[in-house]
Order: structure tokens, then C-alpha cells, then sequence
């Protein structure tokens, strides 16, 4: 008897544990978790997975008609049967690459911009984490502010000017928590949970910017070999001159053959002007990571300088070198440099992630129309 009630107590314990862990976990966010939800969340590729597989039915259904026809080739040895019978299947597989690749870049636009929005939440939380620090610190000296008001050490006017830095703080206190509140509702939105819901821990630690990137030759060249819109275009291109070869060996009228020239160098100055609309694409997205790096690299710079002015600003005011108003004005600059210095960290990662994936499939869905 014993034994059962202990056996039932431990799985007890295990149930409570079990529970305990996966609400943990829920109240716990991430960045890759915002993407896979909202990837599993997103309308748009919902619609786009609706096409793959429609495209997948059709292939099979047309994959039937040629199995068909090359039994017919026994009784009808037909030109234009050897053709669809080779072409055919060529065709479609030309389809499925094409719907296949476009599933890539639509997911890659839903990922990057739940990235998007998760880096706005980090912003915003740092910002009302560092606001409410600022904040408390101000009231604190408000309050001593008044006290040596009361003993006459300090004049109205600066006592006033302890009251006007502790209530900007509390402005841009609430002014961020409105911001982190906006940008939770859109994330819960983007996956597809109740807007309401709160978490406990935002995570960061697998968002750190790389301090070395790659030239934009070596970008360039990755772009051009990866991006699905130049697979897309190439593979329709070498298909056409298959499909003209074949063509030319039906004996072809000359009008037929012009129009066959004439469709080839339409889809060869397409796939040319998609290749410099790739380069200009990768030029443009290495000047803003380039800019994004200059950026962090001066907000480094002078996160550091107001973290030094502020400590002699500690200094100065102890020796009563300096009024409680230059000491908040130090206090207060230190704490928007760390601001500015967060968001020009996690911008530098956005943009550089943004260039891995236009180095990649790309993540532009119009480029796929």
C-alpha cells in the first residue's frame, strides 16, 4: 500500500514538474520561436502551399498522360508525340522548381519580418528596463532634492529642475511601455496568439552582429548563384532552346523559327537585367550593413565616453563641484547612449541577416510575379 501511494505521489510530482516547465517555456520568448510560429501562423504561405500543391497534382496527372503517350510511340511514331513525351515532363519539372522556389523566398519574408518585429519588442524592452532604472534613480534624487530645499542648501529653481528630469523620465518610462505593449500585440498577432498574452523573459543571447563581413564581390557572387529568380529565369531559358532544338528538327516554317529567336533573346535579356537587378539589390543591402556597422561602432564609442563622463560627474558632485542637475543631465545622457547603443546593435544584426538571406533564395516575394 505504501509503495502505491508513493509511486503515485512521484508521478505527481512529475505532472506538476511537467506542467510547471511547458508554462516556463511559454512565458519565455525568442526570436527563432516568433519565426516558426509565424511561419505556421502565416495566411500568405498557407495560399502559397495551396499552389505547390495543386502545381504537385498537376505534375502527377501529366506525369500519367506521358506514360501513356510513350506507349503510343509503338503504334504511332509521331514527331510531335516524341515531343511531348520528352518535353513534357521537362516542363512541369521547370513548374515544380519554379513553386518550389518560391515556397523558399515566402518563407524567407514571413522569417524576416518576424525577425523585424521581434527586434522592434528587444528595443522597446531594453529601452523601458533602462527608462525605469533612469527613472527610480531621478525620483531618488527628487526626493533628496527636496530635503536640502527644506534645509536651504539648494535654490526653488533647482529643485524645480530635479522634478522637471524625474518627470521626463517617467514620461519616456510610459512612452516605452506603450511601445513594448504595441509590439507584443503585433508578435502575438504575427503568431497567431491571443494579443493579450504576456511573457516573462524576451531572450537575446542568439542575437549578436558579426564584427567581420564579407566583400561585396564575394556577396555579389553568392547572390547571383543562389537567388531563385536567376534559377527561375535560366531554367526557363534552357528549356525554351531545348524545346527549339526539337523544333528545328520538325522541319520548322522561317516565321516559326524567328519567333522561336525572338522568344530565346526575350528570356535572355530577362535573365540579364534579373542578374543587375540582383547586383544592385546586393550593392544597396552592403551599403546599409556597412552604414549599420559604422553606426554601432560610433555608439560604441560614445557609450563608453558618457559611461566615463558620468563617473566623473559622481565625482564632481561628491567634492560639490557640480549642481544635482549636471549630475542628472550625465546621469540621463548614459542612459540614452546605452539605449542608442542596443538598438544600433540590433539593427546591425537585422541588416546583416537580411544580406544572408538575399544571398541566399532571396526574400522579396514580387520578385517571383
Amino acid at each position: 500500500m505504501k509503495k502505491a501511494v508513493v509511486s503515485i505521489l512521484l508521478i505527481g510530482t512529475m505532472l506538476v514538474s511537467t506542467t510547471s516547465a511547458v508554462q516556463a517555456n511559454e512565458n519565455k520568448l525568442d526570436i527563432e520561436k516568433v519565426a516558426i510560429k509565424s511561419v505556421e501562423n502565416s495566411q500568405f504561405i498557407h495560399s502559397n502551399n495551396r499552389q505547390v500543391k495543386f502545381v504537385k497534382k498537376t505534375y502527377e496527372n501529366l506525369g500519367t498522360a506521358v506514360n501513356q503517350a510513350k506507349q503510343g510511340l509503338v503504334f504511332f511514331n509521331s514527331y510531335e508525340l516524341v515531343k511531348v513525351v520528352v518535353l513534357t515532363p521537362k516542363a512541369m519539372e521547370n513548374m515544380m522548381t519554379q513553386v518550389t522556389n518560391g515556397q523558399a523566398v515566402v518563407s524567407n519574408f514571413v522569417r524576416i519580418s518576424a525577425y523585424g518585429e521581434y527586434i522592434s519588442l528587444l528595443k522597446a524592452d531594453y529601452a523601458l528596463n533602462t527608462q525605469a532604472d533612469l527613472m527610480n534613480s531621478l525620483y531618488e534624487d527628487y526626493k533628496k532634492a527636496r530635503i536640502q530645499r527644506e534645509q536651504g542648501l539648494i535654490t526653488q529653481y533647482e529643485l524645480r529642475l530635479a522634478e522637471i528630469a524625474y518627470e521626463q523620465a517617467r514620461y519616456n518610462y510610459l512612452s516605452a511601455q506603450n511601445s513594448r505593449e504595441s509590439a507584443i500585440m503585433a508578435i502575438n498577432n504575427m503568431m497567431g496568439e491571443d494579443i493579450s498574452k504576456k511573457y516573462a523573459v524576451l531572450q537575446d543571447n542568439n542575437i549578436t552582429p558579426s564584427s567581420q563581413i564579407k566583400t561585396l564581390a564575394e556577396y555579389t557572387d553568392l547572390a547571383l548563384a543562389n537567388r531563385v529568380e536567376i534559377i527561375n529565369k535560366q531554367n526557363t531559358l534552357d528549356l525554351k532552346k531545348e524545346q527549339f532544338r526539337y523544333d528545328r528538327a520538325g522541319m520548322p516554317t522561317e516565321l516559326d523559327v524567328q519567333q522561336q529567336e525572338y522568344e530565346i533573346e526575350n528570356l535572355e535579356n530577362e535573365l540579364a537585367l534579373t542578374r543587375i537587378d540582383v547586383q544592385q539589390n546586393i550593392s544597396e543591402l552592403y551599403t546599409g550593413v556597412e552604414s549599420a556597422m559604422k553606426k554601432l561602432e560610433a555608439m560604441n564609442y560614445l557609450a563608453q565616453q558618457a559611461e566615463e563622463n558620468y563617473t566623473a560627474a559622481q565625482t564632481s558632485y561628491e567634492n560639490s563641484l557640480i549642481s544635482l542637475n549636471d549630475l542628472n543631465n550625465a546621469k540621463i545622457a548614459k542612459a540614452q547612449a546605452d539605449i542608442n547603443l542596443k538598438d544600433a546593435e540590433l539593427d546591425t544584426w537585422l541588416v546583416q541577416t537580411t544580406m544572408g538571406m538575399a544571398c541566399n533564395a532571396g526574400y522579396m516575394p514580387t520578385i517571383l510575379q
